[in-house]
C-alpha cells in the first residue's frame, strides 16, 4: 500500500514539476478538491482553415469565368465598367469583379465544354 502512495506521489510531483518548467503536453491537467488528478484532453488548436479559404477562393474564380463564359467578355466588361462609377460599394465590387487571367482561363475551359 506505501509503494502505491509512493508511486502516486512521485506522479503528481512529476506533474508539478513539468507545469512548473512550461512543458505541457496536448492534455490539461487538474487536481480537484479531493485530491484526484484529473486529466482531460486540451482542445483543437484553432488554425487557420486552409482548405475552406481554398474552396472560397475556387468558388469565386469559378463562378466569374461561368458569368464570363456565359454572357462573353464584352458584355461582362460593360457591366464590370458600369458598377466602376457608383458608390464606394460599387467601387469595391467592380474591382473584384473586373476580368481577370485565371476568371478568363476558366471561362474558355467553361466554353470547351459547351
Amino acid at each position: 500500500m506505501s509503494e502505491s502512495h509512493a508511486e502516486f506521489h512521485e506522479r503528481l510531483a512529476n506533474i508539478y514539476r513539468n507545469e512548473a518548467k512550461g512543458r505541457r503536453s496536448r492534455k490539461r491537467v487538474a487536481i480537484n478538491r479531493d485530491g484526484y488528478v484529473i486529466v482531460r484532453g486540451a482542445g483543437r488548436r484553432r488554425g487557420i482553415p486552409w482548405t475552406g479559404l481554398m474552396m472560397v477562393v475556387v468558388a469565386f474564380f469559378g463562378i466569374k469565368g461561368a458569368i464570363m463564359a456565359q454572357y462573353g467578355p464584352d458584355f461582362y466588361t460593360q457591366h464590370v465598367a458600369r458598377l466602376d462609377g457608383g458608390s464606394v460599394v460599387e467601387q469595391a465590387a467592380a474591382w473584384t469583379m473586373r476580368a481577370d487571367p485565371v476568371s478568363r482561363w476558366v471561362a474558355v475551359q467553361i466554353k470547351t465544354f459547351k
